[in-house]
């Protein structure tokens, strides 16, 4: 995986999610139509690791581009935009063509020939997505004016409004799903927690979902009150008691006998919150005995 830790933790866990080829591939198969799939060899995808900002430009690159063949060895990209959209983008039509035109733009530069470009906006927020997400539908114009107008499909990821039967069978991808839904509310159901780290219990134990729950924990602790630490520790330490026979002690317990909770209390009078993050998650890996992740970087 790439190092990235962008101030938003919603961008940084939808990242880290999709920087792995397997959920990629996953998603595409998910949202790209029938009639495009049957073209994309997927055993081809791979990650491109070019970034396509300009010089002078500062902002995070909080896109994700993939490439693959097509069944005619004609190379094609996926392109994923993968910035956090809790809202409805109004401007969503002309942003996606300004990062299409920057990688044909890089191409041209690099002596490579122009190709095809499928954009894939990943999004779960609370309103179901109404936007327009090419010029052509959101320019006002009549039939005689719109061929003047840029065009570009786009596919809409809305992961808010996925079933929990159309999840892929896949327990860390449905397990960050589920998470990413959770997130957009005040507060979440504790049974819906607690069914999150059940399906990364009872799955067989590789990298992916160790690096899934640590991801969750640390999602679930930034994204939420500091101050409900308590209450997440108990759902996170139920969730991790299913069917071991040994009991752990809650999260809650070890944290005090580390005395974290009082360096939680003095990073938040000193105002730095990114700490206050980071001691939590490692408090809490320790406790998990899972391998300590540095988010600092």
């Amino acid at each position: 995986m790439n190092d990235y830790h962008p101030t938003n933790p919603h961008d940084h866990f939808v990242r880290r999610t999709f920087d792995v080829a397997e959920n990629t591939c996953a998603l595409v198969k998910m949202y790209l139509p029938a009639s495009i799939l049957c073209n994309l060899r997927l055993e081809t995808l791979e990650p491109c690791r070019e970034t396509f900002l300009g010089a002078n430009e500062h902002e995070k690159r909080l896109d994700l581009l993939y490439t693959a063949r097509l069944h005619d060895d004609t190379p094609v990209l996926v392109y994923l935009l993968l910035e956090h959209k809790s809202y409805i983008d109004r401007h969503i039509a002309l942003q996606l063509l300004g990062y299409v035109l920057r990688i044909l733009e890089w191409r041209k530069r690099n002596g490579q020939p122009p190709c095809v470009v499928i954009p894939i906006v990943i999004y779960h927020g609370d309103e179901p997505w109404d936007e327009p997400t090419s010029l052509r539908h959101k320019i006002v114009a009549n039939e005689h004016l719109t061929a003047f107008v840029p065009d570009m499909q786009v596919i809409l990821a809305d992961l808010s409004r996925l079933s929990a039967e159309s999840l892929p069978d896949m327990p860390a991808l449905k397990a960050r799903i589920r998470t990413l839904q959770l997130a957009r509310r005040a507060q979440p159901p504790y049974e819906s927690v607690i069914a999150i780290f059940a399906l990364l219990h009872g799955a067989p134990e590789n990298d992916s979902l160790i690096d899934a729950r640590n991801d969750i924990i640390w999602y679930l602790c930034a994204v939420f009150d500091a101050g409900k630490l308590e209450w997440f520790a108990q759902v996170i330490s139920t969730g991790m008691q299913l069917e071991t026979a040994t009991p752990m002690p809650t999260i809650y317990e070890a944290l005090t006998e580390r005395r974290v909770v009082q360096g939680i209390e003095q990073g938040i009078e000193k105002g730095i919150e990114k700490g206050v993050i980071i001691g939590c998650i490692r408090a809490l890996q320790e406790v998990l005995q899972q391998a300590v992740a540095s988010q600092e970087e």
